[in-house]
């Protein structure tokens, strides 16, 4: 009976985290996960918070506590990395992340720790990797979690005229008003079951509200944006992959990706790279001068390389590179590594639409998700006009498909009629 007590406590916790687009299919693994890093009157507690950012007032009316005892509670929280605390304007607000990329990560993202490292990195390769169900889950939303971002240093003079501000990793650096610096969750979750590959750990990025919390608490080191920028060439060196938030504005974390480790990159591998991460606007493009070396094959992390036949009749065992077009995430460490410069970067036809910020992207996978209504009708955000009023300028600025599938969902006269108006100005 205790067990199942026990058990019911992260149940409840379970299901207040499938509120969010991105969810965590139950399992054993989960519940034990869950039970390393909150005990059950924090799930209990958690299980009890909105979706949305929310203050201490917030949280007291859920938990029904005092306010000292509100902000003992959220303040330990945060500082496990379990929750977020971010100044807004002057207001503490709290937000409790997703598992990826959030708490999860967090978790391994500084050595040490009062969390048994090594047991949680197990039970992470269990539900993640061997499972599968939550990673095949989490790379299969419409709108993809996270976006590559191209290799600054492979474009021409005349392509860089091209790339916009917000595809540059270098930009999300020099604007960002945090920037910190953590440990790779998954070289580090691979480091404790022993197959970890020698990339540097020390260059995961977080920036701005997400940053400022994760500094406060130990979770990850200050930077300069000279200091961050020389990281980035660091990743460069050791061809490393920038995996982002998929954002314009705000991004909250740059992780710097191997194709053995990296959770998004084998989640990519298992469903398809044009599923599960939004690419660059670039492709290489392989001329006549490749010679079959195969160090682009070699350095590609998601396989979208591969050498066949150069069809030289004079040299009849030459090679050549040749491209798996919808393999390919565009970031450009292929021409990085091509010794006599046979692979070019060039736009791709059609440009991929990066969401504006996170409240843009969270509405999409919401929709998406036919979870929409969580987002609206969170009874334990207390709704205001303001928080609802954010909702719906997403929602009105969605394609009309978009707008169609959130009024099904929500089922209401009064969005349909909105978004009808709307599109006729």
């Amino acid at each position: 009976m205790a067990h199942n007590t026990t058990k019911n406590g992260y149940k409840k916790l379970e299901e207040r985290l499938n509120k969010f687009p991105q969810g965590v299919p139950p399992s054993e693994t989960l519940y034990k996960i869950l039970s390393v890093m909150f005990n059950e009157e924090e799930a209990k507690l958690v299980s009890l918070l909105p979706i949305k950012p929310f203050t201490v007032e917030t949280a007291m009316k859920n938990w029904k506590k005092t306010k000292e005892e509100t902000e003992k509670t959220l303040n330990e929280l945060a500082s496990r990395a379990l929750l977020l605390d971010i100044d807004n304007k002057g207001v503490q607000t709290y937000i409790l992340p997703p598992p990826m990329a959030g708490f999860f990560e967090f978790s391994l993202m500084r050595v040490g720790g009062n969390l048994d490292q090594k047991v949680l990195s197990k039970l992470f390769h269990q539900y993640i990797n061997v499972e599968d169900e939550f990673i095949t889950d989490l790379m299969t939303i419409p709108t993809p979690v996270g976006r590559a971002f191209i290799n600054e240093s492979v474009l021409k003079d005349d392509k860089d005229l091209y790339i916009l501000d917000y595809e540059r990793a270098s930009e999300v650096i020099k604007t960002a008003s945090h920037i910190g610096v953590g440990t790779c969750y998954c070289r580090h979750k691979k480091e404790h079951i022993g197959t970890d590959c020698g990339a540097p750990k020390e260059i995961c990025m977080t920036f701005n509200g997400a940053a400022e919390s994760l500094i406060k608490h130990g979770y990850a080191k200050e930077l300069t944006v000279e200091e961050c920028l020389d990281l980035l060439d660091v990743a460069y060196d050791n061809n490393l992959v920038q995996f982002g938030e998929n954002v314009q504005k705000e991004v909250a974390f740059i992780c710097n990706c191997c194709g053995c480790c990296c959770e998004a990159l084998i989640g990519a591998r298992l469903v398809g790279v044009s599923q599960a991460i939004h690419t660059t606007n670039y492709l290489p493009k392989v001329h006549d001068t490749c010679n079959g070396c195969g160090k682009c094959v070699d350095v590609c992390p998601v396989e979208a390389l591969s050498l066949v036949s150069s069809n030289n009749h004079h040299k009849m065992k030459q090679k050549k590179a040749k491209l798996i077009e919808e393999n390919c995430l565009g970031c450009g460490v292929c021409a990085r590594v091509c010794p006599n410069e046979s692979i070019e970067m060039i736009q791709r036809e059609k440009r991929v639409i990066t969401p504006v910020n996170s409240a843009h992207r969270v509405v999409l996978e919401a929709i998406e998700r036919g979870k929409l209504q969580n987002l609206i009708f969170d009874n334990q955000a207390h709704l205001n006009h303001r928080v609802m009023a954010s909702i719906l300028g997403v929602i009105l600025k969605l394609p009309p498909i978009k707008q169609i599938l959130a009024s099904e969902q929500m089922k209401s006269k009064f969005l349909a009629n909105l978004t009808k108006r709307y599109n006729r100005k």
